[in-house]
């Protein structure tokens, strides 16, 4: 009896410790959920992340580095939503399921048989790969547990994974799909902090006796961290801070982000900020949130204290002075970071900072230029000058400030002088339009101009070409250097796997590449025997496939491809194969 007892107590003993080995948070335990996929869940992204442009709208899970693991539906439901895009999610899912939560499944490698065909079937209707649907309600049922694709590495994934969605019917939103009882990972990992920085508000504002932003190293001493050798801190004036953190989990090396940050000064709290739920028309403001010039000069995101004017995101609270922070006296003051995961890992950073009187003999003023023309960003803002012309729409920016417009030469591939538009270290939250009249238009080339952005690395992409009397416009949603550039050159068409006359019976699909180096491709269209057939675009690999079905046949095939890029250049491949 004794030693049946001891057993069950183990045996309860080892459960409790299994469950407490995955993250546990309760908020949404009744949704009766189940996980996307049959293999252990292991994370190359987290919900909220910092991304280029946008908060992370779900979580990232690998698929052990392949692809075409199956892929479940996580409860009952209906595809409400069905994409087949060269971007973004490639290929993706959308189930509404009856308990008010849609689930979103994104860079699949195929759809299951029954959503395969009704996709099929709206491309040929088409005449198009690329295709968005809203099927009828109840007309792609699925249960939980069904397989309903295999997972990709379609659209603008980088590496085969799974991009996994949890989004509120009503509202859109997506939350944490962490939240949710049947997305159950391993992690008792906490947070990392890596950095410090301080930002000056007025010129007046001295940190350790210079008014420029200063950036700290931080390392980890026994349970907490702190600043390397405790460098010590003073400042005069006002100022804001920010923090560079990332978190980590059981068994992976991926750097994903946090869940919650807070900050409090003199044991108070004066900052927070938690990833429970994001809304997308609002996910762009996240370049208010970084330290967007450290990050184009890094590529690493600090997160910021201070929240602009106009800065409209609902993951904030708490926030004192809209994060900005300074003091009448001389006397030490202790800041603590408290950075948590969804799981309720956390990590304490600890730094002092010592204030003393600034200096403001000579009148407070804000610590940017103030040369140019002043934009505030809550109206309309336009500028002209000889060649160019700039509109951004009111709201477009999210602090008031002095813009710049400079002008170079032209250089020897350009049909306009090189316009110097601001700079690219301040983003731009709404689309603005700019207007170019070229130095000359030729004749023969006008269909082939275009406004180009040009890099610091030398090289430059498309922006837009529509002409409006002599001047080309286009819409763009960042600022730096813009001039006018010609494309001439057609696609290039290339046969993989195939030649004219070829007999292809023991290959199941026709391969080619097509690449165009200036503009992008903008259409492809193939065809067998005069009939369009569905060729699959993979821009990541230049490569275009059609797989045998129906519209091949015995005998002679004659194929066909005509490809074009933004601007009308076109190239043809023709060629007949035996099948």
């Amino acid at each position: 009896m004794t030693n049946k007892y001891s057993k069950s107590l183990l045996m309860l003993l080892f459960l409790v410790l299994v469950i407490n080995g995955f993250g546990q948070n309760p908020k949404y335990q009744s949704a009766n959920f189940r996980s996307p996929l049959d293999i252990p869940l292991y994370l190359s992204g987290t919900f909220g992340e910092l991304r280029s442009n946008h908060f992370h709208a779900g979580i990232d899970i690998k698929t052990e580095g392949v692809e075409g693991k199956e892929v479940f539906a996580i409860s009952d439901g209906y595809v409400s939503r069905v994409k087949v895009s060269t971007s973004g999610y490639g290929k993706v899912l959308y189930i509404t399921h009856p308990n008010g939560f849609v689930s979103v499944y994104g860079h699949l490698k195929k759809f299951n048989d029954t959503i395969q065909q009704f996709v099929k079937k709206l491309q040929y209707k088409n005449e198009r790969f690329l295709v968005e649907a809203y099927p009828e309600k109840g007309s792609l049922k699925v249960k939980k547990g069904e397989v309903i694709a295999l997972s990709g590495n379609t659209g603008g994934s980088e590496g085969p994974h799974l991009h996994f969605e949890i989004r509120e019917e009503a509202t859109q939103y997506p939350v944490n799909p962490l939240f949710f009882d049947g997305i159950r990972i391993e992690d008792q990992v906490r947070p990392r902090i890596a950095e410090l920085a301080i930002y000056p508000i007025v010129k007046q504002t001295l940190i350790n006796g210079k008014n420029d932003t200063a950036f700290f190293s931080v390392e980890k001493k026994g349970n907490q961290y702190t600043l390397v050798s405790n460098k010590k801190i003073t400042i005069a004036g006002p100022f804001s801070l920010g923090i560079r953190t990332y978190d980590q989990m059981n068994k992976i090396s991926n750097k994903n982000g946090v869940f919650r940050v807070e900050l409090l000064l003199d044991n108070e709290k004066v900052f927070g900020l938690e990833m429970d739920k994001l809304s997308f028309a609002t996910v762009r403001y996240l370049n208010s949130l970084i330290d967007y010039p450290y990050f184009k000069l890094k590529k690493r995101r600090l997160i910021r204290t201070q929240v602009d004017t106009n800065n409209r995101l609902s993951i904030y609270h708490d926030v004192v002075n809209n994060g900005i922070y300074s003091f009448s006296d001389t006397l030490l003051h202790s800041f603590k970071y408290i950075v948590s995961d969804a799981y309720e890992n956390s990590s304490a950073f600890l730094f002092e900072i010592e204030s003393i009187k600034p200096q403001m003999a000579d009148g407070i003023e804000d610590a940017v230029s103030k040369t140019g023309s002043f934009f505030k960003y809550s109206r309309e803002n336009n500028l002209k000058e000889a060649g160019i012309s700039l509109q951004f729409p009111a709201n477009a920016f999210y602090r008031s400030f002095y813009f710049q417009l400079k002008s170079l030469p032209a250089n020897d591939k350009s049909f306009a002088p090189v316009y110097m538009v601001h700079d690219k270290y301040t983003p731009v939250q709404k689309s603005f339009t700019i207007s170019i009249v070229p130095d000359s238009i030729p004749v023969d080339l006008k269909t082939r101009m275009y406004i180009a952005y040009l890099t610091d690395e030398g090289s430059h992409f498309y922006i837009g070409a529509n002409w409006k009397g002599n001047k080309l416009t286009a819409k763009s949603r960042i600022l730096g250097n813009y001039t006018v550039m010609a494309d001439t050159i057609n696609p290039e068409i290339k046969t993989l796997n195939f030649y004219n006359g070829k007999n292809v019976s023991k290959q199941n699909t026709l391969k080619l590449s097509i690449k165009e180096k200036q503009t992008g491709i903008k259409t492809y269209r193939g065809t067998l025997n005069g009939r369009w057939i569905l060729m699959e675009y993979n821009p990541k690999k230049n490569r275009l496939t059609y797989t045998y079905d129906e519209h091949i046949q015995k005998g002679k095939n004659d194929f066909k491809l005509i490809v074009k890029d933004l601007l009308g250049n076109e190239a043809v491949y023709e060629a007949t194969i035996i099948y």
